[in-house]
């Protein structure tokens, strides 16, 4: 809908395959604004369920988290999903103290909303429901009209959903397909993915979270149970069946676990208002301010160090981008490349405009390591493509998933090429630690200064392009 405002006069689709500069300008500064829009849903969320100091904490926590901030950088749907997430967790409240029509439909519509942006938001409608139905153990509602209110909280989510995303209805069939493959690929291991999910994804929290905004949320959890039981429930329940849920999968990322962190930022924020008033009381000679000061230094000194560190990496020229500015500058018309394929399409179009040939690689692009083999190298040279970019992202998760084939062919290709450019995003040039599907894209360890995998730039000795015409 966005687009149909903004691009008026001109077809979308054609100018993503054209030149999608300015369509990803656009998505990534709505990414921006959701994801700020989403700090101050925090703060509501916070002082919601607890006050205002502790609005003011969550919203810090998940301001400054490193995955929140980074992927607030990027068109894709992780980030922007959060707001109406979050806005669903501040009106959980008043479900379970009120359960009046108007909280029931607005949290159930919002729920909604944010499934429709990104599936991994729907368990949030099992939030909804216990809020409401803890209300009749309680003695505030009567089993027959809290099933009616779920009932109607179900179909205002329902109704938002298909609202967003008519897809569902119009094309069912296409899109229970497309559902239960994504799910399929969800259940099984990514190529060159080591670990498991079960542990996988609270480790993702210690760096994406950060490890003591993590210990808050512990503490906070911990002294909210013991102050109201049913009400810490509401903030707690969600991130337990998103992690449940999640956890059985056969692969994992660490931003699929985003959808917790305003529920944690939640919790932490009440953690480090309950310190600042435990530090106050055993040392009253301190003002307060002080006291926040010192604690702020301390729980947020590893996310804003990150994300510090992260945004002035992002601002620098990507390993793929500095390679084909090269290639562009360097290499003749006329020559013939293979370049693996880890490149968006605008990346090969220009260099097909610059008149180079590329190898034709087969989809599906995800199979490309099953297919590699030693012998692709002479076939290469038979064929005059001289030139082979070689990207540390295929190359990496070949050798992670332990295709001896793969290895072979890479070995192979080292022997018979000279090594002509090598841009890597590392300080000292090699990657610190092997493969990995959060930390190769996202950039977290400090070892990276710049975005992009390694890129090799090789040619083939005794090959020429014309010899292969």
């Amino acid at each position: 809908m966005l687009y149909r405002v903004v691009f008026w006069d001109r077809d979308v689709s054609s100018m993503l395959v054209d030149d999608p500069t300015a369509v990803f300008t656009v998505a990534r500064v709505v990414v921006a604004l959701l994801g700020t829009a989403t700090v101050a849903a925090v703060f509501l969320a916070g002082r919601r369920f607890f006050d205002r100091r502790t609005g003011v904490w969550a919203a810090a926590f998940v301001g400054f988290a490193y995955l929140p901030v980074f992927y607030g950088h990027r068109a894709i749907n992780d980030v922007p999903t959060l707001l109406p997430l979050t806005l669903a967790l501040v009106a959980c409240p008043a479900v379970h103290e009120r359960g009046s029509w108007t909280d029931v439909l607005l949290a159930g519509g919002l729920v909604g909303v944010a499934a429709a942006t990104k599936y991994l938001a729907a368990p949030m409608a099992l939030l909804i429901g216990l809020a409401l139905l803890l209300r009749v153990p309680e003695g505030r509602m009567r089993p027959t009209p809290a099933l009616v209110r779920l009932a109607a909280a179900a179909l205002a989510c329902v109704a938002c959903l298909l609202a967003l995303n008519p897809f569902i209805a119009v094309e069912l069939d296409k899109f229970w397909a497309n559902f239960t493959g994504q799910s399929a690929q969800a259940a099984t291991t990514k190529l060159g993915q080591t670990g498991s999910a079960r542990v996988g994804y609270p480790v993702t929290l210690l760096w994406g979270f950060g490890v003591v905004p993590l210990l808050l949320a512990a503490v906070g959890l911990v002294l909210a149970w013991r102050h109201n039981r049913a009400r810490t429930l509401l903030p707690v329940a969600f991130p337990v069946v998103l992690y449940v849920a999640m956890a059985m999968q056969g692969r994992y990322f660490g931003r699929w676990m985003l959808p917790a962190y305003p529920a944690l930022a939640v919790l932490a924020g009440y953690g480090a208002s309950r310190v600042v008033d435990a530090l106050g009381t055993r040392f009253p000679r301190l003002e307060e301010r002080t006291v926040v000061a010192l604690v702020a230094i301390v729980v947020l000194a590893q996310p804003v160090v990150d994300v510090v560190r992260s945004d002035l990496l992002l601002t620098r020229t990507d390993t793929r981008a500095a390679a084909l500015t090269w290639l562009l500058a360097e290499v003749p018309a006329g020559e013939r490349i293979v370049v693996e394929p880890a490149v968006p399409g605008t990346y090969r179009r220009e260099l097909r405009n610059a008149g180079l040939e590329l190898y034709p690689i087969e989809r599906p692009f995800q199979r490309y390591e099953l297919s590699l083999n030693s012998g692709l190298v002479e076939d290469y040279r038979a064929d005059g493509f001289c030139w082979v970019m070689v990207n540390g992202h295929q190359h990496d998760r070949g050798l992670a998933a332990g295709l001896t084939d793969a290895a072979a062919y890479y070995t192979t290709l080292a022997a018979e090429s000279d090594l002509v450019l090598r841009a890597s995003p590392f300080a000292n040039g090699d990657a610190p630690t092997g493969f990995s599907y959060d930390f190769s894209f996202n950039y977290y360890p400090p070892a990276h200064r710049r975005p992009g995998p390694v890129i090799e730039l090789r040619h083939l000795r005794g090959c020429s392009a014309e010899e292969g015409r």
